[in-house]
Order: structure tokens, then C-alpha cells, then sequence
């Protein structure tokens, strides 16, 4: 049954309660230069109150500067860290030990079927991202063995981790979603199958929407479950998916709005809204009303019976594409693209937006996989119909190089569709968004190019004395 209530900020039954928390985080965010004179005359009591207090916005923490967020004394902050800036320019956050301890704790909670002594956990999230130190965290509070093998390291690159999966025999990997699609592909290269020759049973991934058609092809190749983290870094964490592949809403973490995409009004029941969060318990950095830029979609009573708000996460409003007068957010493309690549077999697979249409590339080696081209059209075609789409097959890395990945250590956030009408770099594969190399100037390739000569003239000079 639905509640009455639920398009109101203070559903019951939960109002006198969420009212006592949010009273909590207003009084410790008033102590940072954000909030200060923000919210210094606030006074909330129902949901007029609350919904007369301005929204927080990206930019409001940019302008804030380093330390505006910070509502604790330095001596109590035991954590510094920075958004990835794929919106624009990073945000800081920072947090206390409570703060990364209870949502350490709350993790293992909810997934004690993963998290317990003795498990192996491969560590690949980024660590500078909260995520890997959380998993750092939840090991050592019983959670398992972590082994720290963020993915921007010099020390472990895909190559060694794909070793370190295989030799430690580890059961949970833990990191970014194009993770078990990389290591997929160097298992294969190696004559590995990834079902048979890896302990892997759990693939705990974060930082980016995962659609359910990735992780269906997931699980099918590795034989192993997914589980999707939902958080940010300036929110920590928010929910975790359950078994039905929703994420749960983590209430006493997080007082979750729904807004309207073009409007500060409430949404209704399922329709796409913006998601507002106020952080509740966080000393270090809390947020108020913070308009986090994602879409997403409010989903019914869960299957799993867990009570808690279930939601999707169809990307963010920034990232909307509009093709032939139709609007569309990368999770919908991505779904789509990967029901076209299941088709062929394959994990890897990019979108570009054009005008006028949509250019899918599928990587296959396959000569068998390339007659189902009309195929893989037609799945796309039931997920977006009257979208026009182009299937362009491709040869092995062409999309997803392995061998320029392994060799490198600086891996970003997985980019799966490029919208060349706003694109400035306008990518065509998955490599290009990985590794992002900033285009020198012509100045500085003069000057890479004589230090080049030089070094090169020396070395002759050098190897004549030999």
C-alpha cells in the first residue's frame, strides 16, 4: 500500500523522529562557514518550514571553498577527501572516525553474506575516494581481509590485479563498475575462464549507475552476484542494492526529497525526480538540503521485503541527451546499448550521440557474433523504439584497449556514451574516457620534442664511450 503522505518531506510514520534528526543536523552544520548565516535564523517544525530553507547546490560547495563545508575541529577530522569532478570542479568533504565507522559498520550490516572474517576482499576503488577506505575499514572491523589494490596505482594495474584475484584466491572484489569487464577481457586474453578459474562470489560496485543489463552480464560471466553501492562524496554512503537489484534508501543516514525535474515541487510516486539529501549523523561535513544532480526513480514495495525506499539511479540531469525531439539519461542509452551488445556476446560496447542518431560500436571476434548485427538492432530497438541507431561492429580493442589499460596505471570513472553535441572531446571508446591525457600546447610539444632530441643526442655520446 502507498502512504498518503509519501510526496510530503515528513512522511509518517517517521515525522517526530526525522524532525529530531534534522533539527540535529542543522545545529552541527550551522558551525561551518557554509551554513553559518545560511541557516543561523532557521527554525523547522513541519514541512513548510523545511521546504522554505534554500537548496544546497554544487556550486554553493565550490564557493564555499576547501574548509566551507567542515562543521568540526581539525582535531576531530581524521579524513580529507574530494569528489572525481565529473560534474565540473571537485567538492571537498570531510569526516570524522564516527563518521566512516558507522557507515562501515552499516555496510556489513546489511550484507553479512559478504562481509564476515576470513573472506578476501580485492580493494579497487580509487583511495581517494571514501569507498576504498571504507572497505579498509570494514575488514578491519571483522569484515574480511582487504587487500589495498586501488585501481590509480602505480603498484597494482589491471595485469596485477587480475593476478592478485587468481593467486589470493578473493571472493569479493570491491570497486568501479567497468572493474569485472576489464578483468573479463584479460582472463580471456590468458586462456582463463572467469567462472571456473576465480574464487569470486561477490562484485561490490560503486561510483557510477549501473544498469541492470550490466549486471545481469556480470553475474552471468563470473558466476558471481553483484551488489551496488549508492553514495557520494559528499553524501557517504546512501543505500545498497538487495538481492531484486533496487537500492535501499538508508533513512537514518540520509532525509531523502524528491523534486521535480523542472521544478522545486515534490514529484509524484514514480515519475523522474531530482534527488535532494540531508546527511543525518555527519559531524565532519554535514549537508542540507543538497541537490545531489542525480535523476532518479522512486520503485514500489520491494519484492525482498525490505521497508525501506527502493529507487534506481538513472544518472545525472546535466547528462540528459535529446535525440530526434526525444530526451533520454545515459542509464536508458546504456541499457539499451547493453541489450544490443548481450545480443553479440559481449561485455564491451560505447554509445555516441550524433544529431540525428545514435552510433552503438560493439566490440565481437567473432565472424559468427557479426551476422547477428540485425539482431543486436532489434534488442536495441525494443528497449528505444523509434530511436535511430546505428550497430557498428568492431575489432578486439578497439573500444576497450587492454593493452594501453595495462600498461597504465590512471584509470577515471567509466564512460560509456559520449554526447558529441556537447562533448568537447567527443570520445569513441571506453579507453578514451578511462585515460584522460590533457592535449599539450604547441609551446609544449616544442619544448617535449627537444628535450627529446637532447636526451637522445646524449645518450649517443654516452653509448660511444662504451
Amino acid at each position: 500500500m502507498k502512504n498518503p503522505t509519501q510526496n510530503s518531506p515528513f512522511p509518517t510514520p517517521y515525522g517526530t523522529g526525522e524532525i529530531a534528526a534534522l533539527k540535529a543536523t542543522i545545529q552541527q552544520a550551522q558551525k561551518s562557514e557554509l551554513y553559518r548565516d545560511r541557516l543561523s535564523s532557521i527554525s523547522i517544525s513541519d514541512a513548510d518550514s523545511w521546504q522554505r530553507i534554500p537548496l544546497t547546490s554544487r556550486s554553493d560547495l565550490q564557493k564555499a571553498g576547501l574548509s566551507g563545508t567542515r562543521a568540526a575541529p581539525l582535531e576531530k577530522i581524521c579524513h580529507y577527501g574530494e569528489s572525481s569532478g565529473t560534474s565540473g570542479a571537485s567538492n571537498t568533504t570531510w569526516l570524522t572516525a564516527d563518521d566512516l565507522s558507522a557507515n562501515a559498520t552499516r555496510i556489513m550490516e546489511r550484507h553479512p553474506e559478504v562481509f564476515a572474517p576470513g573472506r578476501i576482499i580485492l580493494n579497487r576503488f580509487p583511495f581517494m575516494a571514501a569507498p576504498a577506505h571504507l572497505i579498509q575499514l570494514v575488514a578491519q572491523l571483522g569484515g574480511g581481509i582487504s587487500i589495498p589494490a586501488g585501481n590509480i596505482n602505480w603498484d597494482v594495474p589491471f595485469p596485477r590485479a587480475l593476478e592478485m584475484a587468481q593467486q589470493t584466491r578473493a571472493q569479493i572484489l570491491a570497486g568501479l563498475p567497468l572493474e569485472p569487464i576489464v578483468l573479463e577481457r584479460m582472463a580471456r586474453e590468458r586462456g582463463l575462464d572467469p567462472a571456473t578459474d576465480f574464487d569470486l562470489q561477490y562484485f561490490f560496485l560503486g561510483g557510477a549507475p549501473l544498469p541492470p543489463v550490466i549486471q545481469r552480464r556480470i553475474e552471468r560471466i563470473w558466476k558471481a552476484r553483484v551488489i551496488e553501492l549508492y553514495g557520494s562524496t559528499e553524501t557517504m554512503l546512501l543505500g545498497t542494492s538487495c538481492e531484486e537489484r533496487a537500492l535501499h534508501i538508508e533513512t537514518d543516514f540520509a532525509f531523502c526529497e524528491y523534486l521535480q525535474l523542472s521544478s522545486n515541487e515534490a514529484a509524484v510516486d514514480d515519475e523522474k525526480s531530482r534527488l535532494v539529501v540531508t546527511t543525518l549523523g555527519i559531524e565532519g561535513s554535514p549537508l542540507v538540503r543538497f541537490d545531489t544532480g542525480d535523476v532518479v526513480q522512486r520503485l514500489p514495495d520491494c519484492p525482498c521485503g525490505d521497508p525501506r525506499p527502493a529507487l534506481r539511479v538513472l544518472g545525472r540531469a546535466s547528462d540528459v541527451i535529446r535525440i530526434k525531439e526525444q530526451t533520454f539519461f545515459n542509464s536508458e542509452l546504456i541499457e539499451a546499448a547493453g541489450m544490443a551488445a548481450d545480443v553479440i556476446d559481449s561485455s564491451v560496447f560505447f554509445t555516441i550521440a550524433l544529431a540525428d542518431r545514435l552510433v552503438v560500436r560493439i566490440e565481437t571476434d567473432s565472424e559468427a557474433q557479426r551476422k547477428l548485427a540485425s539482431d543486436a538492432r532489434d534488442a536495441f530497438q525494443e528497449c528505444l523504439p523509434n530511436v535511430p541507431c546505428e550497430i557498428e561492429l568492431t575489432e578486439p580493442n578497439a573500444i576497450l584497449d587492454i593493452d594501453q589499460i595495462g600498461r597504465s596505471p590512471t584509470v577515471y570513472k567509466p564512460v560509456f556514451v559520449s554526447n558529441w553535441k556537447q562533448d568537447r572531446r567527443r570520445l569513441i571508446s571506453i579507453t578514451q574516457g578511462m585515460m584522460e591525457w590533457p592535449a599539450p600546447s604547441a609551446q609544449a610539444i616544442g619544448r617535449m620534442a627537444l628535450r627529446a632530441a637532447r636526451g637522445a643526442l646524449r645518450r649517443r655520446k654516452l653509448n660511444k664511450n662504451l
